[in-house]
């Protein structure tokens, strides 16, 4: 009950805090493209840069082939529609790991400065260059397939979702970086390790069905095959395993604030 409550008041002075976190997220995301020569372009170059390296090696090495349920046969369509979302999270997670540490004299020279809104001002600048890269994916699914289906809607609640359990483990992971600074270089190796063990390069299809289950404790299997089922195969993911990935991303969101609260008195001091 006690941690409920920690986690009430903690959401209640997020909400406080949103002019802070507005003026925040547009400093994260300037930080992030003004002043490259690319700009905004790097939300598109990433992905695609991605694809073109995965899909040869995948797809024209390996000869990899989506399976039928996606009703497309361009692999590299099939790898756009993973990477896409999962680089969404993994550069969320990522820059939410370290966000304290670059702040270190705001939080140092104002004490009752809301350390909790950094976290949440990197990921919101990360939702806004997936949408710029969510852009690219839709033009290029309606370019190669000529057809976009109603279920392009359910993206935005998987993003919404995403959003939510990255935001719950930036939390976690920037209040434990103040005290172990190893977390970054640890963090690397999870994602990289992570990422294998996330369909982005294979169909799910692949794993014998009395094991699938084990696969499918990954959150992230769930918003990218929530991605590509709604783009490609104009479906939903089963239902059981939509709630599973929205209930863990709730959990997640929930722990973390509860954890950052518990450590934050310790920032000043540690950092």
């Amino acid at each position: 009950m006690q941690n409920f409550l920690i986690l009430i008041d903690f959401v209640k002075k997020l909400y406080r805090s949103r002019y802070t976190l507005k003026m925040l997220a547009m400093r994260d995301l300037k930080a992030q493209y003004v002043g490259s020569f690319f700009g905004f372009f790097w939300a598109l170059i990433n992905p695609l840069a991605q694809v073109v390296v995965y899909g040869v090696i995948f797809g024209v090495f390996f000869k990899s082939t989506p399976d039928p349920v996606y009703r497309t046969d361009s692999f590299l369509l099939f790898l756009l529609c993973g990477i896409v979302p999962w680089q969404f999270l993994s550069q969320a997670v990522s820059a939410s790991s370290g966000v304290l540490l670059s702040n270190r004299n705001l939080i140092k020279k104002s004490p009752g400065f809301p350390s909790e809104i950094l976290p949440v001002t990197t990921v919101i600048s990360n939702v806004i260059s997936h949408l710029i890269a969510l852009c690219l994916l839709i033009a290029a699914v309606v370019f190669l397939t000529g057809a976009l289906s109603p279920m392009l809607a359910v993206i935005f609640i998987y993003m919404f979702l995403t959003a939510i359990f990255a935001l719950g483990l930036g939390w976690i992971l920037s209040s434990l970086n103040v005290f172990i600074r190893d977390v970054g270089q640890v963090l690397g190796l999870v994602m990289m390790v992570w990422m294998f063990f996330t369909p982005l390069f294979y169909p799910p299809s692949i794993f014998p069905a009395k094991y699938l289950f084990i696969f499918k404790l990954n959150p992230a299997y769930h918003f990218v095959e929530g991605y590509r089922l709604a783009l490609l195969a104009g479906r939903f993911e089963p239902a059981g395993d939509f709630i599973y990935f929205a209930v863990v991303s709730f959990i997640t969101f929930g722990v973390g604030g509860v954890f950052f609260r518990r450590l934050k008195p310790g920032f000043a001091e540690a950092i």
